[in-house]
């Protein structure tokens, strides 16, 4: 399954429930992942400014993912969220192979106007 990366900041509504009643999110989370079938191998928060928790997590496609992030952000608990693909070296490698056999195909807009 494709891997990818959450990063988010935390809103002061999560921190006004969170010191209300302290609860650990991932176990009160997971069967919310289990629905989309998303496995979840990192779930820290950090001491981040510009973003404090972060997930690195196994899902089917992007739709499921997608769909995960916007029932979280909707919550108000976050007040940024985004996720990214995640590749290993040899994915990522792939990734340029598939690149450098269609290059060829690509035109600039400087080729185009012959300032190239």
């Amino acid at each position: 399954m494709p891997k990818y990366l959450i990063h988010g900041k935390t809103s002061s509504d999560f921190a006004a429930a969170m010191l209300n009643k302290p609860q650990d999110r991932y176990e009160m989370l997971l069967p919310f992942f289990e629905k989309f079938g998303i496995d979840v191998s990192e779930f820290v928060f950090t001491s981040g400014i510009n973003f404090n928790f972060v997930s690195v997590l196994q899902a089917p496609d992007d739709a499921s993912v997608d769909a995960m992030v916007n029932i979280v952000y909707s919550t108000g608990n976050f007040s940024n969220i985004s996720y990214a693909r995640a590749y290993d070296s040899k994915e990522y490698k792939s990734v340029f192979e598939l690149g450098h056999d269609k290059m060829s195909a690509y035109v600039s807009s400087m080729q185009v106007a012959g300032t190239d």
